[in-house]
């Protein structure tokens, strides 16, 4: 019988700031992809608790503007055995925390540069990603009336990362972008499951000899006590007749 499993979602805060925005836009993607992958390998490959991991980004937590810094998070999302969410959560936050303090490996790098890479070339052929596409083109900073425009400064800045893209710039842009240490700042939601009726009479069960022996203590003292106090009372009433 397979175990119900919870829902973990680890969740840190992003400010992109103004002056470095297409560039730190870009390198979310890259970020998110990294810490995807590394996590998995922790998790699932060397602890073996989970199936598979997420990481997904927010940059929507401010009203549209042209000049504030962009707001939003980066979330990590797995699912896993209920008695070891907290030791798990503990795993990923040292792996992310290694990961700004030592920054990834160049083979790390090259990995994500491919994973990135297929991913885009997979997603021009399909229609959802020009309709994101359309839709960050209208919505981007640089649009000013020619979406053609905001599509080649998005290309610039994607080309630009990749070519740049280094231990030591994906380790200075996770502490530029996450909260550094990222321990400093993050927000943990686990959604548990319900005991099944079957585990609800189990634990009945376990529980109930020892409910019931204590019970029977405090029914034995409280008879006890009843009898001291009648026999006081009869007492009493003898002593008043004499």
């Amino acid at each position: 019988m397979v175990e119900a499993q919870c829902s973990v979602q680890l969740c840190f805060p992003v400010e992109l700031k103004n002056e470095n925005m297409m560039e730190d836009i870009q390198f979310v993607g890259f970020l998110s992809k990294l810490l995807e992958t590394k996590i998995l390998q922790v998790l699932r490959f060397k602890h073996g608790q989970i199936y598979s991991a997420g990481v997904s980004v927010f940059l929507g937590g401010n009203k549209p503007s042209r000049v504030d810094n962009v707001r939003g998070d980066i979330s990590v999302n797995f699912s896993c055995d209920p008695d070891i969410s907290t030791t798990l959560v503990d795993l990923a936050l040292e792996e992310i925390l290694r990961l700004q303090e030592e920054g990834p490996t160049d083979e790390d790098v090259l990995t994500i540069l491919e994973i990135e890479q297929r991913a885009h070339e997979n997603g021009l052929q399909e229609n959802y990603y020009w309709l994101d596409r359309i839709l960050r083109s209208y919505q981007s900073r640089i649009y000013f009336g020619d979406v053609g425009t905001s599509f080649e400064v998005q290309e610039e800045g994607r080309s630009k990362v990749r070519k740049t893209l280094t231990p030591l710039t994906a380790q200075l842009a996770l502490r530029r972008i996450l909260p550094f240490p990222c321990k400093k700042q993050y927000t943990v939601v686990i959604l548990m499951p319900q005991r099944s009726c079957f585990k609800k009479l189990k634990l009945f069960i376990h529980s109930a000899p020892n409910r019931y022996s204590r019970d029977a203590k405090i029914l034995a003292g409280m008879a006890g006590l009843t009898v001291l106090v009648l026999s006081l009372w009869r007492y009493s009433r003898s002593s008043l007749k004499s």
